[in-house]
């Protein structure tokens, strides 16, 4: 009896083994999957198989810059982000294209700009400025506000567009500022909020240094971030913004105008998967903010940078 107990306790003890082999084996395998398939997304995300003569990419972006500016200009919804306006405004300074003039004409008078008692409405003037240089703007006193919380991105665009009218902390303005406090999402916004300061105060040695510091941790992202998603239109978007095209790969460019929809708008998210590595999202989220950031891209290749054309494509 108790060499049979002892049979079957080894029995066991073999199948258990066996088991976790297997399970290990299994595991390997499909790590080795995931790896392949992600190596492969990330060959395809930055290494076209084929060159694009200068002439039909020419022809894509000219239809993509079209087809973007009729989309933008049927959806007033876009008039409710600042963020949006400043380049939407840079858009139309570039091409005087009559419909983004038009919808700046139409931002000047709407409630975003003009009722003080909507959610920081106290900006309105604020935004009024960016499609009227002559728009008065009266002191702001924003230096009791805590850093980080209510939207800060809001704040640094306000601050940026007119430093001398809205008054910040020296921690808002040293977090603003900071080339290593942010990462991944929030540090594409402090770069946004950077290039507009330099868009409307001009450059400094040290702020031209932070800010091509962060476009280039922003590239780096792109290089491994294959998702085409509103994060991927928006690093292409605030990397030209900072004037720097020598980080710009071709191919994302492509990606972009691959993944522009019928309509002339981009998609928020990637197949459901959106921003965040883990945030994922069924049906169709809002696509405002990814089409006039991806549009602004291309606006400035084609109205700003066109020897970056030249020097991609024969």
């Amino acid at each position: 009896m108790y060499d049979m107990s002892k049979l079957r306790s080894q029995k066991r003890e073999i199948a258990r083994r066996g088991l976790l082999r297997s399970l290990f084996s299994w595991a390997w395998k499909c790590a080795a999957v995931l790896l392949l398939l992600l190596s492969l997304a990330a060959l395809n995300n930055n290494y076209s198989l084929r060159r694009i003569p200068r002439a039909d990419f020419c022809a894509r972006l000219d239809r993509s810059v079209e087809a973007s500016t009729n989309w933008m200009y049927g959806h007033p919804e876009i008039l409710g982000n600042p963020s949006l306006m400043f380049m939407v405004a840079d858009m139309e300074k570039m091409s005087g294209d009559p419909r983004l003039r038009q919808m700046l004409d139409q931002y000047r008078r709407s409630k975003y700009v003009t009722d003080p008692l909507r959610p920081f409405g106290v900006f309105g003037p604020v935004w009024a400025r960016m499609v009227d240089p002559q728009a008065p703007v009266p002191m702001i006193d924003m230096t009791q506000v805590v850093p980080d919380q209510g939207l800060p991105e809001i704040l640094w665009d306000a601050y940026a567009v007119v430093p001398d009218r809205v008054a910040i902390s020296y921690a808002q303005r040293a977090n603003m500022f900071s080339p290593t406090k942010y990462y991944w999402g929030k540090r594409h916004h402090q770069l946004l909020a950077l290039v507009m300061y330099r868009y409307y105060n001009g450059g400094s040695e040290e702020l031209n240094r932070t800010i091509n510091y962060l476009a280039e941790k922003v590239a780096r992202d792109a290089h491994f971030d294959f998702r085409v998603s509103d994060s991927y239109v928006q690093r292409n978007a605030f990397i030209l913004g900072a004037g720097r095209t020598d980080l710009i790969r071709s191919r994302w460019i492509e990606r972009v105008l691959d993944y522009q929809r019928p309509d002339g708008s981009w998609a928020y998210c990637w197949y459901s998967w959106c921003r965040g590595i883990l945030e994922f999202r069924l049906g169709d989220v809002g696509p405002d903010h990814s089409t006039v950031q991806a549009a602004w891209a291309l606006y400035m290749l084609k109205y700003r940078f066109p020897q970056w054309i030249e020097q991609h494509y024969r």
